[in-house]
């Protein structure tokens, strides 16, 4: 009825823009959280689910409803949302809370739609309460690419169980009602891959949504460095708890759910290097089945709860188990943690440094950095850090960077192996100083830098360090002025908090990655691959810079990170799309496809569809034997199989 009137298009552009990073609902710049979601729950009731609601009613892909009215009702405008968003995303969800709020009250009562209590919701009621069931339109299209394929229909149930008591019954009921289910943690790597071809492989067209949303047990024993946690926890609320007392966990990104990780990828992350992978993150889990059986690890009739088949003929997309709770293991914070940037032109001389490392037990997380990562994670801004990873390509010649977080006796060893590496100061100057360094682009320091033998000597170890520094202009005040004027306040205080420039807090609690997802998605393809294959990792990244290359996507190598003292690394390289652009879909599906075909046929990889979701593994059962080569044979059975999963067209 409102498309494309103009009195709504600012907010109809944000809305779109949403990608559903859910960095809204955990309280990671210490400004509380929306009162109307923690209160009511359901998705619909947070900043993003509103502006997927607004999209899908400007639209015309749904009606309203009367909950739309109390979805509306209960958004006070406090404008929290505005600057969790803004953070990570430069996106204004306020401004779609008060259209959505102004469209609302243009409705006349015949322009709501009635939707009646069927038999089924009442079933999920009985089970879960009134509040925590419903089939409504418009609280079911908030879930819309969050879970939910934007092709499908709005024919689902929600339902939010508090615990796996509730979780049982919700499956036992579906089962007996033949209603397919689909759980929802904390929705990112779905989000991401919603939009996409994989939504056909985990997609439902109908039946039931399980949030999980209200599991929130969040329990730390500092007798046995363990957390307890349930299936609502997401990867930042279980970090800022234990550091609280000196603790950390292993974690992947801030909204990442620890129960749903462990689940499917067994929280891969840089603090692989020394807490491990898959089983090595956890104590005891609490599950349920398909079925609806609870179980626990700790069970003595679990046989092997270990256990997972090897090879790429069992790919599959969905977990076999629901974790509903977790006891994770935490590791000691010590006092001397520092870290430590090693700057490089080539990715031999990187991983030469990251493996070598690695292989003698240093450091507690160690990665290699791309400079497009770099550059997302400490700009503020899609357009500062379009700039600052063109300087550091074209002038500074830095184009990895080996980041490793050590004690202060590991940093003297790593620094004597190096000729040079980028101190803290100068750190701190280029997280608060980016938008300076944005409008260096062009100048005469940059061009003079780029004329030195070696550019990132003569800047990190040399004269040059100094005027650099000071030409960043490096402070709270100056950053702020890149965001909105009535927001500048705010994030001035926000960057003079020490946690901003802290590089080991960074790394603990993974807020810059979310800017990853800003106003578009990325698919994150790669894998694991041993390294003594290094050739054959270095032919990997090139496959996929291929493709990406030949499907016309923005696309660069995320991050590399050794594990089990330097034997193997996992891989991340990603596809970028604009999530609005059916064509860009498309490329991506291709890429997609034709990447995980070409990965398999490269010695010593495990691509990343070969462990995802294969259960809670130990990561030898999936890493022994070293994965081969397909052959010719197998290479036809695999492009078969991943069609029939994934519904190539």
């Amino acid at each position: 009825m409102l498309v494309g009137n103009s009195k709504f298009e600012e907010a109809i552009t944000i809305a779109k823009k949403g990608s559903h990073c859910g960095m809204c609902r955990f309280d990671f710049l210490d400004t509380g959280l929306c009162p109307s979601g923690t209160k009511y729950g359901y998705l619909a009731y947070w900043p993003q689910g509103r502006m997927q609601i607004f999209k899908n009613v400007m639209s015309g892909k749904v009606k309203p409803t009367e909950k739309l009215i109390e979805i509306t009702d209960s958004c006070s405008l406090c404008g929290i949302c505005d600057k969790q968003c803004n953070f990570a995303t430069q996106l204004r969800p306020e401004k779609v809370a008060k259209a959505l709020k102004e469209y609302v009250e243009s409705l006349n009562d015949s322009d709501f739609q009635n939707i009646p209590e069927d038999e089924n919701l009442k079933g999920l009621r009985d089970i879960v309460g009134p509040q925590w069931a419903t089939n409504d339109p418009i609280i079911v299209s908030s879930y819309i690419s969050s879970i939910i394929s934007p092709d499908a229909g709005l024919n689902f149930y929600i339902v939010m169980p508090k615990d796996t008591e509730e979780l049982s019954k919700v499956i036992k009921y579906a089962n007996i009602h033949n209603l397919p289910f689909l759980p929802r943690s904390g929705g990112t790597l779905l989000s991401m891959a919603a939009p996409t071809v994989l939504s056909k492989a985990f997609g439902l067209e109908q039946g039931i949504v399980i949030d999980l949303l209200r599991m929130k047990k969040l329990e730390i024993d500092t007798e046995t460095l363990t957390a307890t946690v349930g299936a609502g926890i997401t990867a930042f609320d279980l970090q800022k708890e234990a550091h609280k007392h000196k603790l950390r966990a292993n974690v992947a990104e801030a909204g990442a759910h620890i129960c749903g990780n462990i689940a499917s990828t067994g929280i891969l992350s840089t603090w692989g290097n020394k807490y491990g992978w898959a089983a090595d993150n956890f104590i005891d889990l609490e599950s349920v089945d398909d079925e609806g059986n609870i179980s626990r690890h700790s069970d003595l009739e679990i046989k092997n709860p270990y256990s997972t088949e090897y090879g790429f003929t069992n790919i599959s997309l969905t977990p076999p188990l629901i974790v509903t709770q977790a006891t994770v293991r935490l590791n000691p914070v010590f006092d001397d943690e520092e870290a430590v940037f090693v700057p490089f032109e080539n990715i031999k001389d990187a991983l030469h440094l990251s493996f070598t490392v690695a292989k003698r037990g240093i450091g507690f997380s160690n990665v290699i950095l791309s400079r497009k990562y770099l550059a997302e994670f400490i700009s503020p801004t899609p357009k500062i850090a379009e700039d600052f990873e063109f300087i550091l390509e074209k002038y500074m010649k830095l184009n990895y960077v080996v980041d490793i977080i050590c004690n202060k006796d590991e940093k003297k060893i790593i620094e004597n192996m190096v000729e040079y590496t980028i101190d803290k100061s100068t750190l701190t100057a280029l997280i608060l100083g980016c938008p300076k360094l944005a409008t260096l682009k062009n100048s005469e320091f940059m061009k003079i830098l780029s004329e030195e033998k070696d550019p990132l000597k003569a800047l990190f170890a040399g004269p040059m360090k100094k005027h650099f520094e000071q030409a960043l202009d490096a402070t709270p005040e100056n950053i702020s002025k890149i965001y909105d004027k009535d927001l500048q306040e705010f994030f001035k205080k926000v960057y003079s908090k020490p946690k901003m420039t802290d590089i080991v807090w960074l790394h603990e609690h993974r807020i810059f990655p979310s800017r990853l997802m800003r106003q578009r998605m990325f698919l994150p393809m790669g894998g694991v691959i041993w390294t003594a294959y290094e050739n054959n990792l270095l032919e990997w990244i090139n496959m996929f810079e291929t493709v990406g290359e030949k499907h016309q996507l923005i696309h660069a190598l995320g991050f590399i990170s050794p594990f089990d003292q330097g034997r193997f690394a996992v891989l991340e390289y990603d596809f970028y799309y604009d999530h609005n652009d059916a064509n860009a879909k498309k490329c991506v599906d291709k890429a997609i496809l034709e990447s995980q075909e070409n990965s398999l046929m490269i010695d010593g990889i495990l691509s990343a569809l070969n462990f995802y979701f294969k259960g809670l593994y130990r990561k030898e059962h999936i890493l022994f034997p070293i994965a081969k080569a397909i052959s010719k044979e197998d290479q036809e059975l695999f492009r078969e199989l991943l069609n029939n999963i994934i519904g190539d067209e």
